[in-house]
């Protein structure tokens, strides 16, 4: 069972704060069990029922975008990190959720408005190959800590995905889950994910 965590969104005409997840990730999964997760249930009463976790996209990291939601969910997800951490558990960022694990580990991130685009151009780092992915994200990973190596990067050299050293971390900051027939670089990258969630 894979756990994923969900965007937050503010409702003001009815005075609530509702939790949601794009339709494309059912579609994405298809037979595979998920778990979308709820803020409002402690991260210890899913553990046990998982064996990987994702972090989808929506939101701002609060120190980019300092709103109560992102101060909400940082907090969340930084409690996931760190029991993946020490449980070896696989994780995945997309998009926003890549930010986040970047983040984590002390990466640097700026604005980068040109991002918002249907698609650009990637390389991949193995090969020097170049493919189109979606892309949606304003803010960018210009440099990652040691502890995360690249596996592609944009035409402007920031990190568009990555992987920990030794760890089964991974992120990508364009959305899997949007993408009508799945890109190389997201068959290498949720192959790898995949890999690391049957162990």
């Amino acid at each position: 069972m894979i756990g994923i965590t969900q965007r937050l969104e503010e409702n003001p005409s009815y005075y609530e704060i509702r939790e949601a997840l794009s339709c494309e990730w059912g579609e994405f999964f298809g037979d595979r069990d998920f778990l979308p997760l709820s803020y409002s249930v402690p991260f210890e009463r899913y553990a046990h029922k998982i064996n990987a976790v994702i972090f989808s996209g929506g939101n701002d990291l609060f120190t980019l975008n300092p709103h109560p939601l992102n101060q909400k969910r940082d907090s969340y997800e930084t409690k996931i990190i760190r029991y993946c951490l020490t449980n070896k558990l696989p994780l995945l960022g997309v998009c926003r959720g890549a930010q986040m694990i970047a983040h984590f580990f002390g990466a640097t991130l700026q604005a980068k408005n040109h991002h918002i685009t249907p698609a650009h151009p990637i390389t991949l780092t193995q090969n020097n190959t170049t493919y189109e992915v979606n892309s949606y994200h304003q803010f960018a990973i210009t440099h990652l800590s040691d502890d995360l190596i690249a596996l592609a990067t944009a035409g402007d050299g920031s990190i568009e995905a990555y992987k920990h050293i030794s760890l089964p971390i991974f992120g990508m900051m364009w959305h899997i889950e949007r993408e009508k027939s799945r890109s190389l670089p997201s068959q290498m990258i949720w192959e790898k994910f995949l890999k690391e969630v049957k162990k």
